[in-house]
């Protein structure tokens, strides 16, 4: 289990550790914290890594988790949980200071068990999804336990298609897809858009130096589980998927996870991630089209933690909640694991908004 909490924020972070964060502060903008007590409240729900949203209309907004602290006594204290490797929430109102929030996992509370999972030794930690034609897909990237490194790896990628996601979480039809080769790309793991044509999907390098790709998929195809319409963006052109990954075809380098969207004030793509290691900060990337040329990171935040074991990674931009700027999320873990099981002001996602 202390191997298992700082999973997947390793993934997150790892490759960008000489990123240099001096004098990036940008000062055109403004950076306001927000109460984040809508993801503190639930005393089941103990926290979680990551903190991904897809929009799911009628003023609804799906949360995707990772490792994620269940306490089944339900007397609110993380000592007393046990975790399991994802979780999902549905968010009610699109207010996240005022909405209310409902935290599912598999199996009872007294033996919660992960919410995607199928039989197996390996394990999902959820990338991003989004409602396709009434139907909802989610990335998730497969993992096993090793010996070496961390103490896991990355061996693959899913993608679930879930055909009733108008319905409780609890009565979910899902199918699981196994993703198609070539393997080392986790393709889903960041952001995932769509135009009327295709499903367009970022992927990162991993195991290795977060790389980051862009992938598309023809919707129809898609949604009738097939990826043999899958192509890459190389050297201004999308190319037919050879088995192999294309290097050229590397947009910059990132996180495995992140968030892409269109802000339509500024008439750009907007790309929000974590920029360094440890005590890190909160920047972003514009592009006139998704695959790029993207510009050089702005670094407009830099969370203040309560000592060195902290650290900080997982930022998302949730452009689906009404605000009068822009919502982003982040995570705060510790690499004490007591202090991480006893100091509840961490391992909840945390809340700014970001204003131009």
């Amino acid at each position: 289990m202390k191997t298992l909490f700082v999973s997947i924020a390793i993934l997150s972070i790892s490759g960008l550790e000489g990123f240099s964060q001096e004098n990036l502060i940008h000062e055109g903008i403004e950076v306001i914290e927000l109460d984040n007590s809508i993801f503190t409240s639930d005393p089941h729900w103990r926290g979680a890594d990551g903190a991904g949203s897809v929009d799911l209309g009628d003023n609804k907004t799906l949360w995707l988790f990772g490792d994620t602290f269940i306490d089944t006594e339900g007397i609110g204290k993380r000592s007393n949980s046990t975790m399991v490797r994802n979780s999902i929430a549905i968010q009610n109102g699109l207010n996240i200071e005022n909405a209310t929030i409902n935290f599912y996992t598999n199996g009872s509370r007294k033996e919660p068990k992960d919410f995607f999972e199928i039989p197996g030794d390996t394990w999902f930690w959820p990338g991003h999804g989004m409602l396709v034609k009434d139907k909802l897909i989610i990335f998730l990237f497969e993992e096993e336990g090793t010996s070496e490194g961390f103490g896991f790896q990355s061996v693959g990628w899913y993608m679930v298609i879930v055909d009733n996601p108008s319905e409780d979480p609890s009565n979910w039809n899902i199918e699981y897809l196994k993703g198609r080769e070539p393997s080392g790309i986790l393709a889903g793991s960041s952001a995932i858009l769509k135009d009327n044509q295709y499903v367009y999907a970022f992927g990162v390098k991993e195991p290795g130096t977060h790389e980051v790709y862009l992938i598309r998929f023809e919707i129809d195809q898609l949604l009738s589980g097939s990826f043999s319409s899958m192509d890459w963006w190389v050297r201004d052109q999308w190319v037919e998927n050879q088995g192999k990954v294309p290097e050229e075809a590397v947009l910059f380098k990132g996180h495995t996870e992140f968030s892409v969207h269109y802000q339509k004030d500024i008439e750009k793509y907007m790309q929000v991630q974590t920029f360094g290691f440890g005590h890190a900060s909160i920047g972003y990337r514009l592009a006139s089209q998704l695959q790029g040329p993207w510009s050089d990171p702005v670094i407009f935040y830099k969370p203040e933690l309560e000592d060195q074991q902290e650290f900080m990674y997982s930022a998302n931009a949730h452009p689906e909640l009404a605000s009068d700027g822009i919502i982003i999320t982040y995570n705060v873990n510790n690499f004490d694991f007591e202090k991480l099981i006893y100091d509840e002001s961490v391992y909840f996602p945390r809340c700014i908004k970001l204003k131009f």
